[in-house]
């Protein structure tokens, strides 16, 4: 169940007011999030959120911009991002097939997973063509649903769960440039009934097309997801077949090492 700003509020210590704050501008903008925005996402007061945020300036994960005083993740907290990162065991045993993957379809691949509403990307795999489409880097967090591995993981995702992500991150979706709700939901709607994402026409980029793989554990559940971005009308039906099938076998070696390491753990 997931918790909002309000509850997460309610519970005492600097710890969980550094959380909040730190979500809150990794939810914000990329040019930074102001003051007020801050106030606005966290319910916190003013001067908490001054204390809080010249705390974690000093600890170098947030910076301020002189020229337009709005707050941003700084590199200290990135690097600690890219150093959780490489000891996913997702990202470690993924590394190898998705980049042998970009090179069989010459396009780029990119990897995310969950985090309560949100995705990150923990994972670009790039080919060795001088044509490299897509956008998307390590790292990057949005609203869960806002990319074809996210839709991939709703394709296996309970209905219930779906609709309840979708209820709570329909504003975040909207104040996406371009949104088309009805391409959307049309687009959840035929990844639920074919088990895998297409993605076109949902956002403002109209030139670009893709396709999402969930990885599951054993009991079907989908722990992480990956896809390809490549130009509309770049593909023929021969190869984005071949695309999709490339991708649901990765996902499936993917998934059979991911069991095979926990089994030898435990």
């Amino acid at each position: 169940m997931e918790t909002n700003p309000q509850q997460k509020n309610a519970q005492p210590g600097s710890l969980n007011r550094a959380f909040l704050l730190l979500e809150a501008i990794a939810s914000g903008s990329r040019k930074g999030s102001s003051l007020t925005e801050l106030v606005a996402r966290t319910s916190l007061p003013r001067p908490t959120i001054h204390r809080v945020l010249n705390a974690l300036i000093e600890h170098g994960w947030v910076r301020r911009d002189e020229a337009s005083a709005r707050f941003n993740l700084a590199m200290g907290l990135a690097a600690l991002g890219y150093s959780a990162i490489s000891r996913n065991p997702i990202e470690q045993i993924a590394t190898t097939h998705l980049s042998v993957l970009a090179e069989q379809l010459n396009q780029v691949v990119y990897m995310g997973v969950r985090s309560g509403l949100d995705m990150v990307c923990i994972g670009r795999y790039e080919s060795s063509s001088q044509i490299q489409v897509g956008q998307g880097r390590v790292g990057m967090r949005g609203p869960f649903g806002m990319s074809p591995s996210c839709l991939a993981m709703m394709s296996r995702l309970p209905h219930d769960e779906v609709e309840s992500i979708i209820n709570a991150n329909l504003s975040r979706y909207h104040r996406i440039e371009g949104f088309d709700e009805t391409g959307f939901r049309r687009a959840v709607d035929e990844a639920i009934k074919n088990g895998y994402s297409t993605y076109d026409s949902i956002i403002l980029d109209r030139t670009t097309s893709a396709i999402g793989v969930a990885i599951c554990d054993p009991d079907g559940y989908p722990i992480a997801g990956i896809g390809t971005t490549y130009i509309t009308g770049w593909l023929n039906e021969v190869q984005w077949q071949n695309c999709l099938t490339q991708l649901q076998k990765t996902a499936e070696k993917i998934s059979n090492d991911l069991y095979l390491k926990a089994n030898q753990v435990t």
